[in-house]
């Protein structure tokens, strides 16, 4: 299982923490919930892309999702 690390706004954070503890589960539990749902929803787009000939716009959508990591404090995601 892999690790990733995500920002968010402090009163996002603390409202999700409260939320958690009332469901009884973990925060980590809720956002791979939350990302297994949405993952769910775009699994026809991902199906229509994943064809070979449509493999290179593939890539290129997903070029500005890294251009996050390219700083100091994520270095040692560089490798990946």
């Amino acid at each position: 299982m892999g690790i990733m690390s995500v920002r968010i706004d402090d009163n996002k954070r603390k409202a999700l923490k409260i939320i958690a503890s009332i469901e009884g589960k973990p925060m980590g539990g809720i956002v791979e919930e939350l990302i297994d749902n949405y993952i769910e929803k775009k699994k026809a787009v991902l199906s229509r892309l994943s064809e070979a000939e449509n493999l290179k716009d593939i890539m290129k959508m997903s070029e500005s999702s890294f251009s996050e990591w390219n700083n100091c404090e994520d270095e040692i995601f560089d490798a990946l």
